[in-house]
């Protein structure tokens, strides 16, 4: 009884970093660090985190995202990736912890929406790499435990407003995944209507307002923009100021020159392709020659796009929409060729990789 009374009490007394102007720059200097690839500097950020607000569950999360991003693009490190999860699981379960404590003392009711924020994060990062992992009992799990806090954010989003991105997320997909997957209508009347417009404007009120994930926010908003709604020039913009803001990440590098090659605009991929390729992992080569077959192809260069291509799939790379766009340069590139049964069986294996609706609708039977 001690020990909980005692519990209780350390945890409803986390300081609100949201409120604290040191707390929101070490945490906003941290995350830059981590999203240009500066994970030691982020770390000894983030623990001078902990001296100012100690075992916050929030530097647990931070420590996530870190975890995260050394684990992705290339997701082959399985013992960075169970770590990452204990991680999150970590901050999910000081969070939840820490709400409890709040809802029984019925004090300091500010710190609510960030406790929430907190958890509901860790629990979505959690759903997310199980996605990733096509772990489909684990992702419906913590799917579940982070759904509540979708509808319950709502009420926070002005005074907190991270929770944008997660009311913003919910509107789009609400709005548009039971018409990409007709299958879902049968279940989807039971939630709360979305509205897709209403969603994509939200998500720009995160790219702007947001402690937490205003980066984050950016990412979804261009992959909705880009991958969703066939809108890659509206993406740019905010393509274009990552790669400005963290030059070191070859990532943002590669989600640029895609969304600029998906809009036709080819002035700039060459030497996007030469700093996607200069990253230090397999994942970046593979990822460069795929622009290479992507710009190969729209330049006319068939042989080139082809090769380019082959080796892709040919590779180790993980990131399934990476093998789709291969496939579909392989597909398009048959059929220029007038290879028309050799096309749809790239269009196949194009199917089985490829998630969003950009790239399915190239597709015709």
């Amino acid at each position: 009884m001690l020990f909980t009374w005692m519990s209780t009490q350390v945890l409803a007394q986390y300081p609100i970093i949201n409120s604290s102007p040191a707390g929101r720059s070490l945490l906003t200097t941290g995350l830059d660090q981590v999203y240009d690839l500066k994970f030691t500097e982020a770390e000894q950020t983030f623990a001078q985190l902990d001296k100012l607000v100690p075992r916050h569950p929030a530097v647990d999360l931070l420590r996530g995202v870190s975890l995260f991003y050394q684990w992705f693009p290339a997701r082959t490190n399985l013992a960075l990736q169970r770590t990452c999860i204990q991680q999150l699981e970590k901050a999910a379960r000081k969070a939840e912890d820490w709400q409890q404590s709040l809802k029984k003392s019925g004090d300091d009711k500010a710190a609510l929406p960030e406790a929430m924020f907190v958890y509901f994060t860790a629990e979505a990062m959690l759903a997310k790499i199980s996605h990733y992992e096509h772990e489909v009992m684990a992702t419906v799990r913590y799917a579940k435990n982070a759904y509540p806090f979708v509808q319950k954010g709502k009420a926070y989003q002005q005074h907190y407003p991270d929770f944008y991105l997660s009311t913003g997320l919910y509107n789009f997909y609400r709005d548009v995944y039971p018409e990409i997957h007709p299958f879902y209508k049968s279940v989807a009347w039971v939630m709360t209507a979305g509205n897709k417009n209403l969603g994509l404007s939200q998500l720009q009120i995160a790219t702007k307002q947001a402690l937490f994930v205003r980066t984050e926010a950016i990412m979804y908003l261009t992959h909705l923009l880009t991958d969703y709604e066939n809108r890659p020039t509206e993406a740019l913009p905010y393509l274009a100021q990552l790669t400005v803001r963290y030059p070191n990440n070859p990532f943002w590098r590669y989600k640029y020159a895609e969304a600029l090659l998906n809009a036709h605009k080819m002035d700039s991929i060459p030497l996007l392709i030469q700093q996607t390729m200069a990253g230090d992992a397999p994942v970046y080569k593979q990822m460069g020659t795929l622009l290479k077959a992507r710009y190969a192809l729209e330049m006319g260069q068939h042989a080139s796009a082809r090769t380019h291509a082959q080796e892709v799939v040919k590779s180790a790379v993980r990131e399934e929409t990476v093998r789709a766009y291969a496939y579909q340069v392989l597909a398009q590139v048959a059929r220029l060729d007038g290879q028309p049964k050799l096309a749809r069986q790239y269009d196949k294996l194009l199917l089985e990789f490829a998630e969003f609706p950009v790239l399915r609708n190239q597709v015709n039977w």
